[in-house]
């Protein structure tokens, strides 16, 4: 307490009160009442001192243990129900530290996402680029035959598409991270939303000559986002046309209820292994099944699309089989059906 200056002035002023009142006491009533007025003014300073005393021993324990709790030290329940603005303030201080606790862990587990994603980002960008430098050195020989000249500008063509195609999905990924993609809520036809989706497929479908059937109501309404729906069905199908054997079958149902809007892409491909099911939405992961040069963000994405509009999306394997089934539910706002 000897560090605390501010009490040297009231310690002073007290002492300076026991004495005025001791002279008082003993000039009008005599030597026994200056020693009890003094006594009684005394024991007042005690008291007041102790209580000073204590208090500030607490508050140095809060200190030490704010401390202690910096350097990484545990965290400890300090709450009591007493009154007073003591009580209220280790209430305050244990709140603070374990809401700052709790942040320093979710810190400390972005930075290692962070490092997992950029090394995910670096090994997917490095592998087409490895191949277009390589292309590259040999489209610059005048000795090349055009032919070859042909195959490997097709082959370079083909790998700029592939990342580019990389590059805006992890730009919409990082957008909804940053939680800054902005999603429209206007009446939506469903039909003309899955032919949106399946544009961009068509080329491979067709290429793998597999039949692409589409189960959806002529009159089927949703509100929400047309562009970044079709983009998650967009990628379910491009997963389902991955999986599916060469002249498979790729089919996609719509149905609305009340609630939700349901849209299920299936294939006729070999299924998902049951230990898979539960890490097919992570970033970056790629199952046993996954194609060659499979980035493994098109259903990460996909679940990442939905749950902006507050929806999900579920895998599973069909039953009776062979085959997955991919689940896209969506909320069915008031007036869209």
């Amino acid at each position: 307490m000897t560090r605390n200056k501010e009490l040297y002035l009231p310690f002073a002023a007290s002492l300076g009160l026991i004495l005025a009142s001791g002279l008082l006491c003993g000039f009008w009533g005599g030597p026994w009442a200056a020693l009890a007025g003094g006594a009684a003014v005394l024991l007042a300073a005690l008291i007041w001192a102790g209580v000073t005393w204590r208090r500030y021993k607490k508050l140095r324990e809060l200190g030490e243990y704010l401390a202690s709790v910096y350097a990484g030290g545990e965290l400890l329940d300090i709450r009591d129900n007493r009154e007073g603005e003591l009580s209220l303030l280790k209430n305050d201080l244990h709140k603070i530290t374990v809401t700052l606790r709790r942040q320093s862990a979710q810190l400390a587990h972005d930075k290692e996402f962070l490092q997992q994603l950029l090394g995910s980002i670096s090994h997917q960008l490095r592998t087409p680029l490895t191949g277009m430098l390589v292309m590259a050195d040999l489209l610059a020989r005048p000795d090349l035959p055009a032919e070859k000249r042909q195959e490997f500008t097709g082959q370079l063509t083909a790998q700029l598409e592939r990342m580019q195609w990389l590059l805006e999905r992890l730009l919409t990924l990082s957008r909804l991270d940053a939680g800054c993609l902005e999603l429209e809520q206007k009446t939506v036809a469903l039909p003309a939303l899955l032919d949106r989706a399946a544009a961009p497929v068509k080329v491979a479908l067709e290429l793998r000559r597999q039949t692409l059937e589409v189960d959806c109501p002529q009159g089927l309404l949703w509100e929400g986002d047309e562009k970044w729906t079709a983009e998650a069905v967009t990628n379910l199908i491009k997963n389902a046309s991955e999986h599916a054997p060469e002249g498979g079958l790729v089919k996609i149902t719509a149905r609305g209820d009340a609630l939700n809007l349901r849209i299920t892409v299936e294939d006729n491909g070999p299924g998902i292994p049951e230990q898979e099911l539960p890490y097919l939405f992570r970033r970056f992961y790629r199952g046993s099944n996954a194609a060659p040069g499979s980035a493994g963000i098109g259903l990460a994405l996909a679940a990442e699309l939905a749950r902006a509009q507050g929806g999900s999306v579920a895998a599973e394997n069909r039953a009776p089989g062979p085959g997955a089934r991919f689940i896209l539910k969506l909320p069915m706002h008031p007036g869209s059906l």
